[in-house]
């Protein structure tokens, strides 16, 4: 019987782990966890919103090839239904396939329900609802087991009762030391806390049952931190995240891989593992990790390469990532830097307002990422780094055009009725104004050539303009 797999997958958390360095995150059950598999250093999401980089862990194609460009919001975007699936592909392999906790994408691949929507999504209801799973299972079937946390996501709360010392964590970079932001990342730290006790509560459950010999255990994320100049967008902490593979007798644990990975590698990887890489989709956009974590070969990308289209607005961006060098085409180029929904209204962003308002977005940004690892020195134009620079947009360019990415058309428009449920979301740039606002108007970023729209709210209808 083929090898079970666990998938272990936590929201907004970047590689905020305290096996990754430069953060202050405590994570005892995954630290232990990760200490006994192999650490990829170098691994990076497709996109840097939820839904769209699930789907390319799904999928093995990037946003633009499987058709979730955007969050799933109802069920506006969703990966084509042509498109191989990875729950898909294992259960023509005879596996069970099951889902509990966060997911974001309104397709149900699996054979076995989401939870959220039937209880509150803790990551302790996803624990306790994949540990079920695990104990009530056909044994006669390997199974495919995707759990997913919630936490550290916004909004950032007191999550863990022994609170970091805001003066002893570890800022990141690209965020100004200040005190309110030292206190949102104690409260996000305390998130990270709560979530490894959930996965460790998952992990411990997987060893009681005698689990570990016949199972492949996954844990990766889906974009970087709820933090402006992170999440939403192609600079590395919207894009870099863990994984880890762990499974015992099969992978040497303790050992860290350098090269560039991509989250579109983990599918191939999934399937080459259990023996079924002939199952691998053609086209797929990643290739298997696995012959590193078997045997130690080289399974590093020369380039890695990253997308933006649609979350709360539409932002198209693309990028090409080296070992060294980082290139982003903005389509839409302009002042002031987008922010998610999530973001927009939090201390940070009280504080940094300023400096995001005036934030350059020229057409073209390139950066040194052995020298300038933040990414604040845009290096584009400058005629000492004009070839390399020129090779990397042929590069980003050849591969769009490979791809048949729908950006080298114009405007990548959004499904029918994807505004309306923009405008009715509760918060963010798209929020309707509270009932005693008084305020008829919202200043949304529209995409180019829109000049109204209106949708209807449950009292009064709102014209939106562009603004």
């Amino acid at each position: 019987m083929r090898p079970n797999i666990l998938l272990l997958n936590c929201h907004d958390i970047g590689d905020h782990l305290p096996f990754y360095p430069g953060n202050s995150a405590i994570a005892p059950n995954l630290a232990r966890f990760a200490a006994e598999g192999v650490i990829f250093d170098q691994y990076f999401a497709a996109s840097p919103t939820c839904s769209p980089s699930r789907g390319t862990m799904l999928t093995g194609l990037m946003p633009h090839r499987n058709g979730l460009m955007a969050l799933a919001s109802g069920g506006h975007w969703e990966v084509r239904p042509e498109v191989p699936t990875l729950p898909a592909v294992l259960k023509t392999l005879g596996y069970h396939t099951a889902c509990y906790g966060t997911w974001h994408i309104s397709a149900d691949f699996y054979d076995r329900g989401i939870d959220v929507g039937s209880q509150e999504d803790t990551p302790e209801n996803s624990a306790e609802s994949g540990i079920r799973y695990m104990r009530e299972r056909d044994p006669n079937s390997p199974f495919f087991l995707m759990v997913g946390f919630n936490r550290p996501h916004r909004p950032y709360n007191v999550d863990w009762p022994e609170l970091q010392d805001p003066e002893a964590i570890t800022l990141p970079g690209y965020l100004p030391d200040d005190p309110i932001i030292r206190d949102e990342m104690v409260k996000f730290y305390s998130g990270v806390r709560r979530m490894d006790a959930a996965a460790g509560k998952v992990l411990d459950a997987a060893a009681e049952l005698g689990l570990l010999e016949d199972t492949l255990i996954i844990y990766t994320s889906d974009h970087g931190i709820g933090m402006p100049l992170a999440k939403g967008t192609l600079y590395d902490p919207g894009l870099k995240i863990p994984l880890v593979l762990s499974w015992k007798g099969h992978i040497e644990g303790g050992r860290r891989f350098m090269g560039l990975t991509a989250n579109c590698d983990l599918m191939p990887t999934i399937l080459d593992a259990v023996g079924a890489a002939e199952a691998i989709p053609d086209p797929c956009d990643g290739h298997s990790l696995w012959p590193y974590a078997a045997a130690g070969e080289d399974v590093g990308h020369d380039y890695v390469y990253a997308e933006q289209t649609w979350h709360d607005f539409y932002e198209p961006l693309r990028s090409i990532r080296t070992d060294c060098w980082k290139l982003i085409h903005n389509y839409e180029p302009g002042p002031g830097l987008q922010l998610a929904a999530d973001i927009l209204n939090t201390p940070t962003v009280d504080v940094m307002r300023e400096t995001l308002r005036s934030w350059e977005r020229p057409e073209w940004e390139f950066y040194d990422l052995q020298n300038d690892p933040n990414e604040r020195n845009n290096l584009s134009g400058a005629p000492e780094y004009a070839a390399i620079e020129a090779e990397l947009r042929d590069k980003l360019q050849a591969y769009l055009e490979e791809t048949d990415d729908p950006i080298l058309s114009g405007m990548v428009k959004c499904p029918e009725g994807y505004w309306e449920h923009f405008c009715s979301k509760g918060a963010g740039p798209g929020g309707l104004p509270p009932e005693t606002s008084g305020s008829r108007w919202l200043t949304v970023k529209w995409v180019g050539g829109v000049t109204e729209h209106t949708c209807k709210s449950s009292s009064r209808d709102w014209g939106i303009g562009k603004g």
